[in-house]
């Protein structure tokens, strides 16, 4: 297997100065999710040394300097950086919600009230508001109690008492001798803190489900390294890597999360060649299930997850999903699967991945003709005895693990250089072939050779000339390239595919060693 080395330095841990003054401070109350209440005694004393690792991390791959003191049902943050330490703690699983206050101390009710009155006034102000109180069973004086007495001294600088739809929301929660008064509010994730879970791998295409897909599981507390096949597409594993770190840094801060990158481009090249159309998709996500059950054996992960959906495309229909599950030991999580496609672009938008996600051409499309939706597990079989010996059975799959590029931590990586045979740009005098099928629409550049039968109409082109090749997305192209190289053209794929094409001016190439 090979490594890739990280460039990034990780942020050092940063703990509370003992010299700088506690007035320049600032406290976050941390909520935690509801259901980690209901745990035992036990489970929940362990869910806590978690989340406050897990908030301590948040914390220092943010760059902000706090103390982080757990209580049994909240944790207290001092900070001088109240709004990045309330937004780094705002993406920390197991968080209900994030909130700066004042603590607040008094003795009594009134004297709360009296005491509470300057730091709310200027929020109500000429505005309509309401008291959502909270306190804990010991305190003097019940929540009905504060939310009228309290309301009673903000009335007169507010514009009304609003309890359905104000505009400022009064929140205090009391304690016997002391409480919290919330200055500002941001809801956390909820779910479970990461790590308490067990440990899945990812299946990581870089689209918008495997991302969405990854995030639900994670919230769950289950720790996930992540798995990108090569499928020989130019472009498609950065893609899919920069999909992936944008999750990492956005919702496992501070945690090393792996990425594995195995190498399916020669079962792409032998699909192609040997097996029917209407059969090569759903060998290919078979073959991907076989990779990812064997990866998820060595690294100790107990399940594998998918970004699927029913009906979405040929693949995951109901019947092909289970024939490509029979060939993994493991079960495979799929929290998406009654999701529509506009649902999963909606909440990669909350979650902050949608823009490294629409970078990618979701067009890994290797079938011909009519895809089969009803695979039968013999019939796959069947299908996959046609390929070459070196490509069948678990010893080819046992190598691709084996050979596999590790990237060590996915928040600190980096894109590559492109490999040698793929260009960003058409380099002067190059004839640019477009690969598609004719159904894809019109011709682009100065040949049509569409890819089905690509290898058997080389007799017009001149060994003489240099070719630039160009598809979807980048994929067919890439390997169609491979092989003319192979048999001695000047064959080059140019990344990304069409919309390159029709968005780059012409120039010299840009090539690089693959990574």
């Amino acid at each position: 297997m090979q490594i890739v080395q990280t460039t990034e330095t990780p942020t050092t841990a940063v703990e509370r100065d003992p010299v700088r003054p506690l007035e320049d401070r600032r406290l976050l109350l941390v909520r935690l999710a509801g259901e980690m209440g209901v745990k035992s005694s036990r489970t929940r004393r362990s869910f806590l040394r978690l989340l406050v690792e897990n908030a301590r991390r948040a914390l220092r791959q943010a760059g902000v300097e706090a103390t982080v003191r757990p209580e049994w049902s909240r944790l207290l943050v001092e900070t001088a950086a109240p709004d990045a330490a309330r937004e780094a703690l705002s993406r920390v699983f197991g968080v209900h919600a994030v909130a700066e206050v004042v603590e607040v101390r008094h003795a009594g009710l009134d004297d709360l009230v009296t005491r509470l009155l300057p730091l709310f006034r200027p929020q109500v102000e000429g505005r309509t508001f309401a008291v959502r109180p909270r306190r804990t069973p010991e305190t003097p004086f019940t929540s009905e109690d504060l939310a009228r007495a309290l309301g009673a001294a903000l009335l007169p600088f507010a514009a009304r008492v609003d309890l359905s739809h104000p505009e400022v929301e009064v929140r205090v929660r009391a304690e016997p001798g002391r409480a919290f008064a919330e200055l500002d509010h941001t809801p956390g994730p909820g779910g479970l803190p990461l790590g308490c879970g067990g440990r899945a791998l990812a299946l990581v295409s870089g689209g918008f489900d495997s991302p969405v897909a990854a995030w639900h599981v994670m919230r769950r507390g289950v720790a996930v390294e992540v798995l990108v096949c090569d499928l020989g597409g130019c472009g498609q594993v950065d893609a899919a890597l920069a999909a992936a770190r944008e999750l990492v840094r956005r919702w496992a801060p501070g945690q090393e999360v792996r990425a594995h990158v195995v190498d399916l481009a020669p079962l792409v090249t032998a699909l192609v060649a040997r097996v029917p159309g209407r059969m090569r998709q759903v060998l290919l996500k078979r073959a991907m299930y076989r990779v990812g059950d064997a990866l998820a054996g060595e690294i100790g992960a107990e399940a594998l997850v998918t970004g699927e959906c029913l009906g979405q495309v040929s693949t995951q229909t109901l019947r092909n999903l289970a024939t490509c599950e029979e060939v993994s030991s493991r079960p495979v999580l799929r929290p998406l699967i009654g999701l529509d496609k506009n649902e999963i672009m909606e909440r990669a938008r909350r979650l902050g991945t949608y823009e490294a996600s629409s970078q990618v051409q979701e067009h890994c499309s290797i079938a011909e003709g009519q895809v089969v939706t009803r695979a039968s597990v013999a019939g796959a079989e069947a299908a996959e005895r046609l390929l070459p010996p070196d490509l069948a059975g678990d010893e080819w799959v046992r190598a691709a693990v084996a050979a596999r590029t590790i990237v060590p931590s996915l928040a600190d990586w980096r894109p590559a250089a492109l490999p040698e045979h793929v260009v960003d740009r058409v380099p002067a005098g190059a004839v640019v072939v477009d690969v598609r099928e004719p159904e894809e629409g019109p011709s682009v550049g100065d040949l049509r050779l569409p890819f089905s039968r690509a290898l058997d109409s080389l007799d017009g082109l001149s060994a003489d000339r240099t070719y630039v090749l160009v598809c979807a997305s980048g994929h067919r192209s890439d390997l169609l390239a491979r092989e003319l190289r192979g048999r001695g053209y000047a064959a080059f794929s140019l990344a990304g595919g069409v919309t390159r094409l029709r968005s780059t001016p012409g120039g010299e190439p840009t090539r690089g060693r693959s990574g």
